[in-house]
């Protein structure tokens, strides 16, 4: 009951205002016939990046539109504590940030571990992993640890100054492993293979929940070297409230912000193109799990949420 509810309340969330969703067709008789589950949670993505034409994350974009209708687009699904580390939060528990607990950012202690979709489902027999960002500011000033309900964990430590793509620290079953600047330790890419080798990994005897969260598209927006400068002729279409004029209907702390100039406005524009270009390794993540799903015999016994 409580897995359902979570899974009501994740749908009515979701990371972005539009989250998509692969249903299976079915489930082989002589298995566990319980859906695996793959949560992809992208860290600060907006809505425009979803709209973008031509789309930023092809492989993402082309999956939804398959006529097969295997996936579901939720257009009106909104965050309601449009904060990262509350909207994380909520996604775990299925609560509203008042149940809860975890308001801001640098609540995440408050969070009970106990009552997480991977604590409900590993008790429920599933095996769980976790690969990418858990809560703002794990491990919350402790040893590296891993949470309860995670049978495998790969989590970025977190902190003031920790989002980033080179020059990060993994916890790994509790091991701290760190990495440096090579082309090779690309925060996005080296989550995806964590990803996969989990899904191609997993028991075939037990359902799984995969939960995947990269750091892009966070600032600072460092694409991987082969995706730079993919969007550098991109149009980039600004929203009428970027450098609106007449702002006298609006709060009055955005009547005392200072005028948007033109160097501010193409620099919005700039870090725009930068964190589209970041989307794009997340797109090729997705692939490969996709890939692996199918590899396993699992795709059609799989819900993916992103």
């Amino acid at each position: 009951m409580r897995a359902r509810r979570w899974v009501a309340s994740l749908v009515a969330v979701g990371s972005v205002a539009a989250s998509v969703a692969f249903l299976p067709a079915g489930a082989t008789e002589d298995r566990d016939p319980r859906w695996n589950v793959v949560v992809i949670v992208t860290d600060d993505q907006d809505m425009s990046s979803i709209q973008q034409d031509p789309p930023v994350m092809p492989y993402l974009r082309a999956a939804t539109q398959d006529p097969s209708g295997h996936w579901v687009v939720f257009e009106n699904g909104f965050a309601n504590t449009p904060l990262c580390c509350p909207s994380r939060a909520t996604l775990l528990t299925g609560q509203y940030a008042h149940e809860h607990g975890v308001t801001k950012n640098d609540d995440a202690l408050l969070l009970d571990q106990r009552t997480t979709i991977a604590a409900w489902l590993d008790e429920a027999g599933y095996h769980t992993g976790l690969v990418g960002k858990y809560l703002n500011q794990y491990p919350f000033g402790r040893s590296p640890f891993v949470p309860q309900g995670w049978d495998e964990w790969v989590g970025k430590e977190q902190g003031t100054g920790k989002t980033v793509y080179y020059d990060y620290t993994l916890v790994q079953q509790g091991v701290e492993i760190s990495y440096g600047r090579s082309e090779a330790d690309y925060i996005t890419d080296v989550l995806a293979e964590d990803a996969v080798a989990f899904v191609r990994d997993a028991p075939l005897e037990d359902p799984f929940l995969l939960w995947f969260a990269p750091t892009a598209p966070h600032p600072p927006w460092t694409p991987a070297p082969r995706h730079r400068g993919a969007f550098e002729d991109l149009e980039i279409v600004e929203s009428p409230s970027v450098g609106e004029l007449d702002v006298s209907d609006k709060p009055e702390w955005v009547q005392d912000l200072s005028p948007l100039g033109k160097p501010a406005r193409a620099r919005l524009i700039e870090e725009r193109r930068l964190s589209y270009e970041t989307l794009l390794a997340v797109d090729d993540a997705i692939r490969d799990i996709v890939e692996a799903l199918e590899s396993r015999g699992d795709l059609e016994r799989t819900m993916i949420v992103f």
